[in-house]
């Protein structure tokens, strides 16, 4: 029986902890459909594939619970969804439109006066609660308030409820990325009718990968440590 005792070496990197990976977690009041924001998420991805990028939809009350206990690093939303002592910095903006059933009367018109729209049920998503930037944007827009009617679904279920014949809803022009069977849209005959995004986020978060998020979003390189 050969009792030689044999030396097996084992290499130090193979000790090493595998490096843990980073999470990054973006919530966003905003259509992905089309636009820079799903084109900026696209990028970071590829370009940083060791980042765990988890997105969540947020509505203006999900952002003032979730933001300032950082359960969210980055929030995405309109420019005045913010709050005191919160960071931020804009993105892009994009014109507000009507969306509505192709055989709706307004579908005649190359542009919507914003007069039609104030006499005109405009659906909204939830209970309105959540929506309360969206509102203002649309009522600075049409110059006053029109008839809100608020339904209980997201809001592509909202923009589908238009083709059923439900009303007119307003969103921002990134939505014109999905397919609406029976659904038109056209924009608002109003200079003031464009959405301006931004992103938000606790001055206490420190993470590295916000700040490379945040560098690509400004248009700076995510490339690097």
């Amino acid at each position: 029986m050969d009792l030689s005792y044999r030396t097996y070496t084992t290499p130090i990197s193979a000790w090493r902890t595998p490096r843990r990976r980073e999470r990054l977690t973006l919530g966003v009041a905003c259509s992905l459909n089309w636009g820079p924001l799903r084109d900026l998420i696209g990028r970071y991805r590829r370009q940083r594939p060791e980042v765990d990028l988890v997105i969540e939809d947020l509505d203006e009350i999900g952002l003032a619970e979730r933001l300032p206990g950082r359960r969210v690093d980055l929030a995405v939303a309109l420019h005045d969804a913010g709050a005191p002592g919160w960071r931020s910095t804009p993105l892009w903006s994009e014109p507000l439109m009507a969306f509505m059933a192709e055989g709706h009367p307004l579908a005649a018109c190359n542009s919507v006066p914003s007069a039609a729209l104030r006499e005109t049920p405009i659906l909204m998503a939830g209970n309105g609660a959540g929506d309360r930037a969206l509102q203002r944007a649309i009522i600075g827009a049409l110059g006053g308030p029109p008839n809100f009617l608020h339904y209980a679904v997201q809001r592509d279920n909202l923009i589908d409820l238009t083709a059923l014949g439900f009303g007119v809803t307003i969103a921002g022009g990134s939505a014109l990325g999905a397919f609406y069977p029976g659904v038109c849209a056209r924009p608002l005959e109003s200079d003031s009718a464009w959405l301006s995004y931004c992103a938000f986020w606790s001055p206490e978060n420190e993470r590295p990968a916000l700040q490379r998020f945040l560098g690509a979003a400004r248009g700076r390189e995510v490339e690097g440590a």
